[in-house]
């Protein structure tokens, strides 16, 4: 008889009854998973997707699928999958940094940082909150910080005025007013050498 005891209690997991997960979905979950963990992200995609066609209930695969989109760089299926993610449990810290990080992407920066504080009001001290409102923050007061903005703002400042200036072969290009114009142009948008 006390065989069967630990056996029931295994099945039962009585601090795990939120939502009864589908095994089917849960194999979509992990195929998903290794997917997303070897960036082959539009096959990671699809199989979270088929996990919710089988239990569009459970949070963690709007949340994985999320994320998902987010390193493909589609910010807006990301947001639509974080807001889900919130939906079905607000009390998941992950929902909310999925969100503001969606948000960030998409340049929404007083929506991310909204986002990010709506998460830290319910989840204080949560470290990827915190990561992400400090990265929003830094990225809405600051110069544009994405890998090729950040690098070419950097290459248009002043060190390159300064070296320009020093220069008896290149001095003369300070005084062309179009040759500035460009200069200043990419001081503000690097990413206008497009």
């Amino acid at each position: 008889h006390t065989t069967t005891q630990p056996h029931n209690h295994t099945t039962t997991q009585p601090h795990n009854h939120t939502t009864m997960t589908n095994p089917e979905a849960e194999k979509h979950k992990a195929i998903g998973n290794t997917h997303l963990q070897s960036n082959n992200l539009t096959a990671a995609i699809e199989s979270y997707t088929a996990a919710i066609n089988l239990d569009g209930t459970n949070h963690l695969y709007y949340s994985n699928r999320s994320a998902a989109y987010l390193k493909k760089g589609d910010a807006q299926n990301a947001l639509d999958d974080a807001n889900s993610t919130i939906a079905l449990d607000p009390n998941f810290s992950k929902g909310y940094s999925r969100k503001g990080a969606a948000l960030h992407a998409l340049k929404r920066y007083n929506d991310a940082i909204a986002a990010f504080e709506e998460g830290l009001k319910k989840f204080p001290g949560d470290t990827a909150l915190e990561k992400g409102l400090e990265d929003v923050k830094r990225e809405k007061e600051g110069p544009p910080r994405g890998a090729a903005a950040g690098g070419l703002g950097g290459m248009f400042g002043q060190q390159l005025l300064q070296r320009i200036a020093l220069d008896p072969k290149t001095r003369h290009y300070l005084n062309d007013k179009e040759f500035m114009a460009k200069i200043q142009m990419l001081q503000r948008d690097p990413n206008s050498l497009t």
